[in-house]
């Protein structure tokens, strides 16, 4: 596939200290972008966009790790929740109370890793915005809710495109170049998900977008609101997201994505994260710690 390259894209949200100025965006570590994937010899039924993210940029002491660990609190619990909570007075016990919604069973880590990555790209690199991620309605850490991943819009669409995404992972590695097998564990499952994805479950997702009006940005709000109420004019749309290890990579498997039918209309996007399995537990490692020390004060 042909690399496209992504411009860096550095956020002013987080800073790492003041001698090493702003945290870099995903942009920054993404290597290839959205590189179009078609299987030699196959007909296709959907496009497949490659990515490749790396953990590490010689142009920035910080590692991949570092954006990502910013990140994930923040798909388990709202910032305006977390704001509300330093507005009552306290400073400890919102990152305490956060920090105790996520997972301590690797299962879960695992999965919910998968999630966030996917989450993150997406905005950062297709330019969409979650409105939620399903990972916000846990009640607790170790479990996995059977919802859309992401509930997600496209800014300054019209009318107002929601976009659905279904993510799976895998924390397989593929030493002395032994093929994952992804086409038939979460490859495979990205179909079977949204095979499974009916009128209820959409209703029920589209639901809960009314209960997080607050979290949008001002000038969308409206336009979301109106387009929800019946016979509201809205585009409902489907992305699939898969999210490997980078030392994986095997055009024969990833195929299945281009080749297989559904009954749903999406397109995939394809994303190898260098060292996936050590990002997911540095990031939980060192959060974890962050939680131990919040809990000092009770």
């Amino acid at each position: 596939y042909t690399p496209i390259i992504c411009a860096p894209s550095r956020s002013t949200l987080w800073t790492i200290d003041n001698r090493r100025g702003p945290m870099p965006g995903i942009n920054d570590f993404v290597r290839v972008g959205r590189a179009g994937f078609q299987p030699e010899g196959k007909d296709c039924v959907r496009m497949v966009h490659v990515s490749d993210v790396v953990r590490r940029v010689d142009a920035h002491p910080a590692h991949l790790d570092g954006l990502l660990g910013q990140k994930v609190p923040l798909f388990y619990r709202s910032a305006s929740k977390i704001a509300e909570q330093f507005g009552e007075g306290f400073f400890t016990a919102p990152i305490a109370d956060t920090l105790h919604k996520l997972p301590t069973s690797e299962h879960f880590r695992e999965s919910h890793f998968g999630e966030i990555a996917a989450g993150v790209f997406a905005e950062g690199v297709l330019g969409l915005r979650i409105i939620y991620s399903k990972l916000s309605l846990l009640t607790t850490g170790n479990a996995n809710p059977n919802n859309m991943d992401l509930v997600m819009y496209e800014p300054g669409s019209d009318p107002v495109r929601f976009v659905l995404g279904e993510v799976k992972s895998s924390m397989k590695c593929a030493p002395n170049d032994l093929p994952a097998r992804h086409h038939t564990s979460c490859f495979s499952s990205v179909f079977q998900s949204l095979s499974n994805y009916d009128q209820s479950n959409l209703d029920f997702d589209l639901g809960l977008v009314k209960d997080r009006f607050s979290d949008l940005p001002e000038g969308d709000r409206e336009r979301i609101r109106d387009a929800l109420k019946p016979y509201g004019t809205k585009v409902i749309s489907y992305a699939g997201f898969c999210v490997v290890d980078a030392s994986t990579v095997d055009c024969e498997e990833a195929s299945v994505l281009a080749t297989r039918s559904n009954p749903k209309d999406f397109d995939v996007d394809l994303v190898y994260v260098e060292e996936l399995p050590s990002i997911v537990d540095s990031v939980y490692s060192k959060l974890s710690i962050l939680q131990k020390a919040a809990d000092v004060f009770g």
